[in-house]
């Protein structure tokens, strides 16, 4: 592949990790809308309601990970290139963001948060559809 082709691919990858990350959002505001709706619903109802739901936020944060591994994958062999002479284009972008031209590019230090944040996300779905208090007293 050329270069320009690597760059467009990349290109396309930050679209669909943006559509994820705006698909995980809005996800987040169906569970609440949908835990809310079935509060009155039998326990074993809310209780699959709440797997499916964890289904979905697995999967979806599963799909995010791959997008934003593909992404660094697709830098590091651009890097490379560069370091080759094959990419001019990506030997320039390296060189005026103070990135060493050669070495695999690799997620922030920070990035290993978004594990924990789903796995919180997970229990606070499942809490809201099984032990959330919506009509009680301290509501």
């Amino acid at each position: 592949m050329t270069e320009l082709e690597l760059w467009n691919l990349a290109v396309e990858n930050r679209q669909v990790y943006g559509l994820y990350n705006l698909g995980y959002g809005m996800l987040s505001l169906v569970i609440i809308v949908i835990a809310y709706l079935v509060r009155h619903q039998p326990m074993w109802f809310r209780g699959i309601s709440a797997a499916v739901a964890v289904f979905f936020i697995f999967n979806t944060f599963t799909m995010i990970a791959a997008s934003q591994s593909g992404f660094f994958g697709l830098a590091s062999t651009m890097s490379s290139m560069a370091a080759e002479g094959n990419a001019p284009l990506m030997k320039a972008f390296m060189t005026a963001n103070g990135m060493t031209i050669g070495a695999p590019v690799s997620p922030p230090a920070w990035q290993v948060l978004g594990p924990l944040a789903m796995l919180a996300h997970a229990g606070l779905s499942v809490y809201l559809f099984v032990a959330a208090k919506w009509d009680g007293a301290n509501a």
